[in-house]
């Protein structure tokens, strides 16, 4: 009798740390479905856990992270949206959001800074009170624009999905600049241009093409190339699309 009760209890036992296994290992998927959905969270990029970042789904599974204090698009990638058991079990105390899918880091440089002149190096990043937040509008599909000061400038920064989920469109622009700004659209160690204002960065890792007009130039670096375009004026804007 002793003997079965103590099966009994070894199989209980067993089975439960077969369930908690199974239970920590299930990720906790959270996807767009009519609309977009906006996470705020924590997010690890380049090894570290970067605390002001929205990321944003859409139905047609084309998603991105975006740091609010260095207006930095950070990542892309298509399919599921995010596994957040890390926020949301227990306490959460990583309180980590994990995309899904095959994800194409970009960067977590700002995509505007001010330069001495066309070859000064590009910052790694701007001051955390140096950019201020203004929140954020939607427009009709529910698509965020980013507002924020920096540089002296007033910025927005609207990303959009093109085409059913083609790619992803970006348009920067600012007013009221006291100063010439630069914006960087890629970093990479190769970037070459092709015909109608397209440019594929890396291993042809993913392709860039500009809006007609706009005046871009692939500069050197000590580590590769970047694509940057400067904007000249007080009120100025460039529009851009990312393919992968």
């Amino acid at each position: 009798m002793i003997y079965k009760r103590l099966m009994c209890c070894l199989m209980l036992l067993i089975c439960c740390a077969a369930y908690s296994r199974a239970q920590n290992a299930s990720p906790y998927v959270i996807n767009a479905t009519n609309k977009p959905y906006l996470l705020r969270s924590f997010l690890m990029f380049e090894g570290k856990k970067r605390t002001h970042v929205i990321s944003v789904g859409t139905p047609e599974k084309i998603n991105y992270a975006y740091d609010l204090k260095q207006g930095a698009l950070l990542e892309v990638w298509r399919g599921d949206f995010m596994d957040v058991k890390e926020m949301w079990q227990d306490r959460g105390e990583p309180q980590l959001a994990k995309p899904l899918g095959t994800v194409l880091p970009l960067s977590a440089a700002p995509a505007l800074a001010v330069l001495a002149d066309k070859d000064a190096a590009w910052p790694d990043s701007i001051a955390f009170d140096d950019l201020q937040n203004q929140g954020y509008v939607l427009d009709k599909s529910k698509m965020p624009t980013f507002l924020y000061t920096a540089n002296g400038a007033e910025v927005s920064d609207k990303i959009t999905v093109l085409n059913g989920g083609t790619a992803l469109s970006r348009t920067i622009s600012i007013s009221n600049g006291k100063q010439p700004l630069y914006c960087r659209i890629a970093a990479a160690a190769t970037i070459d241009a092709h015909k109608n204002n397209t440019y594929t960065v890396g291993n042809k890792t993913y392709t860039v093409t500009v809006a007609e007009g706009t005046k871009a130039f692939i500069r050197k670096t000590q580590s590769g190339k970047e694509l940057l375009v400067q904007l000249a004026n007080a009120s100025d804007s460039l529009t851009y699309s990312l393919t992968w």
